[in-house]
This record gives structure tokens, C-alpha cells and sequence, in this order.
């Protein structure tokens, strides 16, 4: 009898794994790195700007004469000093850029003169009864006539707009000082224009030793100074 034959198994040969190892890629550069490893300059300008203000609070407080009006101005010069330097780095350049704005606007109500704007707003006229009362407009028209009566010996009218006109009648005798001070605008005498723009001062020629006086000052507009003939 013959015995069957067995069939041989094959058993599956396994393939060893290999793993590959692979290199950690360098880390990327941040180029705003060097930028934000400076100062923040918005609080250097803003500590600065305290320190001043602290230091002119005590002089003022000592009876020292402090000229605020000139501390806008000087912002102003430090922000753009320190938007200088921060192009070399650090962080804060936003608020370096918002207090440029506060100082200039406050600058630009210095230099408008803001507390011509707290008077009453319309049109005004002004006599030679009325000559040593200062007037305030915030806006209008002021019309200071002075040949309705007769002129004091001597004196000073004041006269103040914000925005609007001053229309000034003087008689031919006596002679009368006119100064002006506009900060944007226009200066008329007589019909023809003397001055025009910005930070305009005039005075009437020839009235220098007058002992009466008239001072205008106009933040925005015109004035227009007529003189009688005889």
C-alpha cells in the first residue's frame, strides 16, 4: 500500500523594515524678529510727555513762567525724531503715529488761536461810544464804526473773531493805530488787498505813534479796514 505524499509548505519569508530617519528642516527666520526685539516707542514718547508736563506743572506751581504753547510743537519734533529711530527696530510705531496726531491737532488750535472760538456766534457792531469795550465773536461779522462820534483822546479797542469778517471805518483825523493779526485769511484797507494767506501781521502805515488803537486778531477770514477821505 502506498502512502500519499505530502506537499511541502512554504513558509512566507518576512522582509526586515527599514525606517528612514529623516533630517529636522532648520527653523525658518522671522524677519520681524530683529524688528520687535527693540523698545516700545510709543511708551518712550508718552513717559517723555508726562515727564515734561510733570516738570512745567511744578515750575508753574513755583511761579515760573511755562510757555504751554509751545509743548505741541515740541511733540511734534520728538514724535518725528522717534519715528526716525524706529526704522532701526522695536515695536510701538502705531501709537508714536496716534500721539502725532494729538500734538498736531493741538498745535493747530495754538496756532488758530482757540480761545477766539468761546464767544458768541453773529453779527456785532461796534461804535466810537463803545471804544475801550473788547469784543468777541466766535463766528460772524464784527462792523466797528468809528466815525459816529468823536474818538477818546487816547485808548484801545480789542476786537476778536474766531471765523467770519471785521469790517473797521475810521474818520480821516485823528489818526488811528490798526494792527492786525490773521492766521489764515485776508487784509483789505482802503479797497485793495495788503496781505493774503497764512500768519499774517499788518499794521496801518504811518500810525505807529497814534495814541489811539485798534487790535484785531482773526483766526479764519478777512479783514477790511476803510479809511474817510476828506
Amino acid at each position: 500500500m502506498s502512502t500519499p505524499m505530502s506537499t511541502p509548505t512554504s513558509t512566507p519569508t518576512s522582509t526586515p523594515s527599514t525606517t528612514v530617519v529623516g533630517t529636522a528642516a532648520p527653523p525658518v527666520p522671522d524677519p520681524g524678529a530683529a524688528r520687535r526685539r527693540g523698545p516700545h516707542w510709543g511708551r518712550i514718547v508718552f513717559g517723555l510727555t508726562l515727564v515734561v508736563v510733570g516738570a512745567g506743572s511744578l515750575l508753574a506751581g513755583q511761579g515760573v513762567a511755562v510757555p504751554w504753547h509751545l509743548l505741541p510743537a515740541a511733540g511734534l519734533i520728538l514724535v518725528g525724531f522717534v519715528l526716525l529711530l524706529s526704522l532701526a527696530g522695536g515695536t510701538g510705531r502705531a501709537d508714536v503715529v496716534v500721539l502725532g496726531v494729538v500734538f498736531l491737532v493741538a498745535a493747530t488750535a495754538v496756532g488758530t488761536g482757540v480761545d477766539r472760538f468761546a464767544g458768541p456766534v453773529g453779527d456785532r457792531t461796534v461804535g466810537a461810544a463803545g471804544f475801550t469795550a473788547p469784543t468777541r465773536v466766535s463766528a460772524g461779522t464784527v462792523t466797528v464804526d468809528l466815525t459816529d462820534a468823536a474818538l477818546p483822546a487816547r485808548g484801545r479797542l480789542e476786537v476778536s473773531v474766531g471765523a467770519g469778517r471785521v469790517e473797521l471805518r475810521l474818520p480821516a483825523e485823528p489818526a488811528v493805530r490798526v494792527h492786525t493779526g490773521v492766521v489764515m485769511g485776508t487784509v483789505v484797507a482802503d479797497g485793495a488787498p495788503v496781505a493774503q494767506g497764512v500768519d499774517l501781521d499788518w499794521t496801518a502805515p504811518g500810525t505807529g505813534s497814534a495814541p489811539v488803537a485798534v487790535e484785531i486778531g482773526v483766526g479764519a477770514g478777512e479783514v477790511e479796514v476803510t479809511r474817510e477821505r476828506t
